[in-house]
């Protein structure tokens, strides 16, 4: 039984590694000075005419983006260069350049001609078909190796969190990057955002927010002063489904691969990756540059009752969270235990040590109220009771999930603007979830004002909408309404024509 059991969680591992692609043409890939971006969003051909992603193209290049309106503006040197949507001039300097074709934007992402960045930025660049890659070598690039990067107002430090000092005076922050430490002394009005990549969230924060193991960019003056630290690291949350070869399988597929600086905690004390079993709750946080992951906490469910070495023990705890929460909500925690000790929780690793109040002999309350900007996902209740010096440690049955923000519409047709020659056009939008997932009957579709909703195709993912009559030639208005299970709402409206002669 043993064998078979390790046997089963190799190939769980295994499986999930091997897992194939989605089907559908492989995206296209960007490598700049032999480095490979992500590929979100990917390069895409329109017209047989290959456009490039204009942002994340010159922030990777190190160059700033600034947009007004239509006008997207990025500083090289001391040139200025501008580019205007739907125009196929660019500015350097007031002299004029005509590109091949216009910028476009599409699903708010803006696209330019892959020659812009050779004719305008002085790059080099090709699309090799071959390995359906677009490589760009150059020597503008203001990122370099030590994380350093020139702006317009001032200069930029990037690189991963090596330690923060909150005591020292003024408060410090250490980055590493390719071998090279440059430590930072914070001002005190320096702004500082921490931002979940995969959940795609700022919030507002201070400089202990920042864990060491986090991506840092450090936006400075000229003179050398701090102005704002944007922190960055990714997360994933799960329940571990199997283990083997020093790495465990999340419940959604994930093979996560602790390293030699990973910080593993199971129910709030430091363990190891041996110390883990499947049921197990984690949240894991990881480096968005070197996707090295940093913290694992770990939570188990408790025997109830069980005592701690001194006699303290936590019999249950529990909160009145039946369903995912959103800002302003506010969650009430109830722990049961040995009287006269002093009690505290943790919900995952965004809210820790919240007191609890001895409301009566061993019974002890706290609440929390969801902040704006929190967004986790089944996440683990972590209970602490202390008496005369000794610490009981308990994880809640249940979880908890909170969510700032409603989920993004990612993709839709007809695209806003266009025009089509059939009168019975297929609409639809696609749903990106934020921390916790679309709540599929709040899907709602109006069309020229009129709820089609009842006609339509709803499911967690997207709704579609194929109309049962035609629809006249002109301009058609569409909005759609989709919540979370938080009851986040997020709307969007676009208009395509109708031609059909």
């Amino acid at each position: 039984m043993l064998k078979r059991v390790a046997a089963l969680m190799i190939l769980t591992v295994a499986a999930a590694r091997a897992a194939p692609a989605t089907s559908g043409p492989r995206p296209i890939a960007i490598v700049i000075n032999g480095n490979a971006l992500s590929l979100d969003p990917p390069p895409r051909f329109e017209q047989n005419l290959l456009f490039v992603p204009v942002r994340r193209t010159i922030e990777a290049l190190g160059l700033g983006f600034e947009r007004s309106g239509n006008r997207i503006t990025t500083q090289i040197g001391s040139k200025a260069v501008t580019l205007t949507i739907g125009s196929r001039a660019a500015d350097v300097d007031g002299a004029r350049i005509e590109l091949e074709a216009a910028p476009i934007e599409i699903h708010d992402v803006i696209y330019a001609p892959l020659r812009f960045f050779t004719d305008v930025l002085g790059a080099q660049a090709h699309f090799d078909r071959r390995t359906n890659t677009v490589l760009i070598v150059a020597q503008i690039v203001g990122r370099s190796s030590n994380g350093f990067v020139t702006t317009g107002n001032g200069y930029e430090r990037l690189g991963s969190v090596a330690a923060i000092d909150v005591l020292s005076d003024p408060p410090t922050l250490t980055l590493q990057r390719n071998g090279g430490v440059k430590t930072i002394a914070i001002a005190a009005n320096a702004t500082i955002d921490v931002l979940d990549v995969d959940v795609n969230v700022s919030t507002p924060g201070e400089l202990g927010d920042i864990r060491p193991g986090d991506f840092a960019r450090v936006e400075m003056r000229k003179d050398g002063r701090v102005e704002r630290i944007v922190d960055e690291y990714g997360s994933r949350s799960g329940h571990i489904v199997a283990l083997a070869g020093g790495e465990f399988v999340l419940n959604d597929g994930q093979v996560i691969a602790p390293g030699r600086l990973t910080e593993i905690s199971l129910n709030g004390r430091a363990a190891s990756l041996g110390e883990l079993q499947p049921g197990d709750q984690v949240d894991v946080r990881y480096n968005v540059e070197t996707n090295e992951v940093r913290e694992i906490l770990a939570s188990r469910s408790a025997p109830s009752g069980a005592p701690s070495a001194g006699g303290a023990a936590i019999a249950s705890l529990e909160s009145d969270a039946s369903h995912p929460l959103r800002a302003g909500d506010t969650v009430h925690v109830t722990m049961h235990g040995t009287a006269g000790g002093s009690a505290s929780f943790d919900i995952g690793s965004d809210v820790v040590n919240q007191a609890m109040g001895q409301r009566s002999p061993g019974i002890y309350v706290g609440a929390y109220t969801i902040p704006r900007g929190a967004n986790f996902d089944d996440v683990a209740l972590l209970g602490r009771l202390t008496v005369g010096g000794a610490t009981a440690q308990a994880a809640a049955a249940q979880t908890i999930s909170a969510s700032s923000i409603g989920p993004g519409i990612s993709d839709f047709a007809p695209d806003a603007g266009s025009t089509i020659n059939t009168s019975r056009p297929a609409v639809y939008a696609s749903f990106v979830p934020d921390a916790v997932g679309v709540n599929p009957s709040s899907a709602l579709m109006w069309i020229d004002d009129r709820d089609v909703t009842s006609e339509c195709l709803r499911t967690a993912q997207f709704i579609q909408y194929i109309p049962q009559y035609a629809y006249p030639d002109g301009a058609h208005r569409v909005t759609i309404r989709v919540a979370d299970q938080a009851g986040n709402v997020t709307t969007k409206s676009w208009a395509f024509s109708i031609r059909t002669r």
